[in-house]
């Protein structure tokens, strides 16, 4: 087990600052999980900078920085339910449809099981007008591609809390 010493320490330290990283609790937080890698994976006789360099891209897609950015969005945004786009509309199309659609099969069972699918218009029809429309719009606003500017961007989080109810950040 390789054992980094002070220099080495300072040197990620700094890099992690260059980088983009300007939390000091993230840096000194990404600092101990880069040496705990390091420290578990690094041999003697290789080239420090050059395994570092292979080691802190692993932590991003593009740079270090959406590091930082993801933590500034989630400190700020401590007491909302943060959720992807994808999650967002699926529980749009649950709280919607849902009682729309779970309403005949409710039905059915309060009036003791199925002898045959007669079930009356009265249930049927307002259950698949009312559950159709909302179904659609939510759809539409879905399917709507980043060329048409959309309600809800395809790379943005939804943030939902009290004040303001919902809130859209794009996510670059």
């Amino acid at each position: 087990m390789y054992c980094i010493n002070d220099e080495q320490s300072d040197y990620i330290l700094h890099d992690l600052s260059a980088r983009g990283i300007e939390t000091e609790s993230l840096r000194y937080d990404l600092l101990d999980h880069v040496c705990v890698i390091i420290e578990r994976e690094f041999e003697e006789g290789e080239d420090f900078e050059a395994f570092y360099t292979a080691t802190i891209t692993t932590f991003y897609k593009q740079e270090l920085r959406e590091i930082e950015e993801e933590t500034r969005l989630m400190l700020a945004c401590r007491h909302h339910l943060v959720m992807s786009r994808n999650v967002f509309f699926l529980f749009l199309f649950v709280l919607f449809g849902g009682p729309f659609i779970a309403y005949p099969y409710a039905w059915v069972v309060s009036h003791g099981g199925i002898t045959r699918w007669s079930l009356p218009l009265a249930v049927w029809g307002p259950a698949l007008i009312f559950s159709l429309f909302p179904m659609l719009v939510l759809l539409v606003l879905f399917l709507t591609p980043d060329s048409l500017d959309p309600v809800i961007p395809w790379r943005s989080k939804v943030l939902i809390g009290i004040r303001p109810f919902i809130k859209i950040v794009p996510v670059a």
